[in-house]
């Protein structure tokens, strides 16, 4: 791995290396980055658990409020908080994209509503 992958480190790295060598500076931005993966893939994990039990709740529309239309893992709303702001989750074309591009977050609610049908 190139030590530039992880940017503005640059001097950092530089004066790791006079000081500790390089085989030191790589291990040491192979460990941030290799945190980062598995703060991803317990996120994930999360939420492929919350789209397992999302699966087997009966989910409905309720009066006043409307449908629950998708459940997230709490890693990944504050990850997209706080990169984009708070307002990102009004934004209907980042939540559509986001649903499209992470399937397991969709919820199906239906209506509790019973409808009688007169011939």
């Amino acid at each position: 791995m190139a030590m530039g992958a992880i940017t503005g480190w640059e001097t950092f790295a530089a004066d790791l290396t006079r000081e500790f060598g390089p085989d030191f500076v790589r291990g040491f931005c192979e460990s941030i980055l290799d945190e980062e993966r598995a703060k991803a893939e317990l996120a994930y994990a999360s939420q492929q658990r919350i789209a397992a039990a999302s699966e087997r709740l009966d989910n409905c529309w309720v009066d006043g409020l409307g449908a629950c239309h998708m459940r997230l893992d709490p890693t990944v709303y504050f990850y997209w908080t706080q990169r984009y702001g708070p307002a990102i989750w009004n934004d209907k074309s980042f939540v559509r994209a986001l649903k499209r591009d992470n399937p397991s977050i969709v919820v199906k609610s239906k209506s509790r509503k019973t409808m009688v049908v007169r011939p």
